[in-house]
């Protein structure tokens, strides 16, 4: 691959992770990021197309916040895997919910060259309300895990195997 395109794939997805790693660093096989919830920070942003208030120039605004979004129940978080590395890899997924220790999925997946795919969804497991759920993935002698819960402000677990052929789970949060 030219290394054009692989630095632009290395940005997107430094860029993509911005925020989602805890104080450890990628591969040591913590787990990334912790289940500690995130705290209500987020400064509101004003919405020119809305009809609520002035911003002083005349153009009427609407704040929008993040903030009660880690409190909102989401169940719908898809596990999806995506493969940039130049060769098939056999993907171990073990999905585990956290508060009980019960493995709600497991299964083994080849992937392909360029491949994604999506190969469970939270929601399935039958979360009440928001629940802690461990994802781990295991390929190429490696195991890295990542923890998820089921609300707003956590979105879908991505499982990628890098062109470098390294395993990264993660996933956005608000």
């Amino acid at each position: 691959m030219p290394p054009a395109k692989s630095l632009a794939v290395a940005l997107a997805v430094l860029v993509l992770t911005a925020g989602c790693v805890g104080p450890s660093s990628i591969g040591d096989g913590s787990e990334t990021p912790t289940t500690e919830r995130p705290t209500d920070t987020a400064t509101p942003t004003p919405d020119p197309d809305t009809t609520t208030g002035t911003d002083g120039s005349g153009t009427e605004t609407k704040a929008v916040s993040t903030e009660g979004a880690s409190n909102e129940p989401d169940p719908d978080k898809r596990v999806r895997l995506e493969n940039a590395w130049n060769q098939s890899v056999d993907v171990r997924i073990s999905v585990v919910r956290e508060a009980t220790n019960e493995m709600v999925h497991e299964g083994t997946y080849t992937i392909d060259p360029g491949e994604e795919r999506e190969v469970y969804n939270l929601a399935d497991a039958d979360p009440d309300g928001i629940e802690p759920f461990r994802v781990t993935a295991t390929a190429r002698n490696t195991t890295e895990s990542a923890t998820v819960e089921t609300h707003a402000c956590h979105g879908d677990v991505y499982v990628e195997v890098l062109e470098d052929g390294t395993v990264y789970p993660y996933y956005p949060i608000c």
